[in-house]
């Protein structure tokens, strides 16, 4: 029992190491998926070592989306165990962007979740990956519930639309290079607001008018 414990706090720590090094060097390349090769050797580990635990580059990342995702409700969830109130609302918001400015990968990454990651899943593990993100979801939605009052249900349809609400206005303003140059000028500034100030006024405004409703 202790030899199969250790075994698997082992492959745990590999999996982490794999994980932590895709991140790193996703972020560091300007948001290009890097090669299983570099990953391996960012992890101190063999490339067939690697392949043990992801069959493709494209699996890794879309591990890396799941455990991304997973921090972000995990952190919605325990935010609304506490004593809550409306008036909280502001710090579950503040505390919500602040997860997204400390894990600039996951927007990026869920941009090309439907289009490059998923596409090369099977359709097992796809599923997988769906239904543990509902679950999380879900659960996460039943503390809103909870926490606000709400009928059953309508915690998850907001957390649902406020990562809707992010995930547009991100892309809406997430201009590429060549672009930005062109928008430099004074005149359009006021299509190219900071995404961060946005997104505070908008889900502030959203949950307001929601919780109003």
């Amino acid at each position: 029992m202790t030899q199969r414990a250790i075994d698997t706090e082992d492959k745990a720590a590999r999996r982490a190491a794999i994980l932590r090094a895709a991140r790193q060097l996703y972020v560091a390349d300007g948001y290009q998926i890097p090669s299983v090769a570099r990953i391996a050797a960012d992890a101190g580990l063999a490339k067939g070592t690697v392949y043990l635990y992801f069959r493709t580059k494209e699996e890794i990342f879309v591990a890396l989306l799941a455990e991304e995702f997973a921090g972000l409700i995990d952190d919605a969830n325990a935010f609304f165990s506490g004593d809550f109130s409306p008036a909280d609302l502001p710090g579950f918001i503040g505390r919500y962007v602040e997860y997204l400015d400390t894990h600039p990968e996951l927007l990026r990454l869920d941009a090309m979740a439907y289009s490059v990651l998923e596409q090369n899943l099977p359709e097992a593990q796809l599923r997988m990956f769906k239904l543990e993100l509902t679950h999380r979801l879900v659960e996460a939605g039943k503390r809103v519930d909870m926490a606000l009052s709400l009928p059953a249900g309508r915690g998850t349809q907001l957390l649902m639309r406020t990562y809707a609400l992010t995930r547009g206005l991100w892309q809406s303003l997430d201009y590429p290079p060549a672009m930005k140059a062109v928008l430099a000028a004074p005149e359009f500034a006021p299509i190219r607001p900071d995404f961060r100030t946005e997104l505070l006024a908008a889900l502030a405004e959203y949950w307001r008018g929601a919780l109003t409703a």
